[in-house]
């Protein structure tokens, strides 16, 4: 078997090099909008109203972007109402078994709307997720059309 051996000086200098284009290419991309990107599709140009419904789902301030920013939020709401519920159900228990009643449910009617909020909770966050993949395949769609 053959070894290969690389200066470590030479190894730093192929290494910053490397960086060095990686981020200048990332700046250039990044300053470049989709749109430009994107500009010709299969040998014809994006209209105005074209790249306008492309960028729907791209970018910062973008439908896209605000359907998933609301999942995001959604699911972290869903995950306090069950922290919400958990926090809920040791207290009673604590406060049942203090009273000498560790079968009496003193909180039931709460727990009852937590369950169906964290319920409702789910499937909005679900909605919010299959909002964003049919406008996306949408969009796909009509600009295949």
């Amino acid at each position: 078997m053959a070894q290969i051996t690389i200066k470590v000086s030479t190894l730093i200098k192929v290494i910053g090099t490397t960086f060095a284009f990686s981020f200048l290419l990332g700046l250039l991309t990044a300053k470049m909008p989709l749109a430009a990107a994107q500009e010709t599709f299969l040998g014809q140009k994006f209209t105005r109203e074209e790249t306008m419904l492309l960028n729907l789902s791209h970018g910062k301030g973008s439908a896209g972007f605000f359907l998933l920013e609301s999942e995001r939020l959604q699911k972290d709401i869903t995950h306090n109402l069950e922290r919400a519920m958990s926090q809920l159900e040791q207290v009673e228990k604590a406060y049942a078994r203090s009273k000498g009643k560790p079968d009496d449910k003193y909180l039931a009617s709460t727990q009852l709307k937590l369950v169906n909020a964290r319920q409702r909770s789910e499937e909005l966050s679900e909605h919010i997720s299959n909002t964003f993949r049919d406008m996306k395949r949408t969009v796909k769609d009509v600009l295949l059309r």
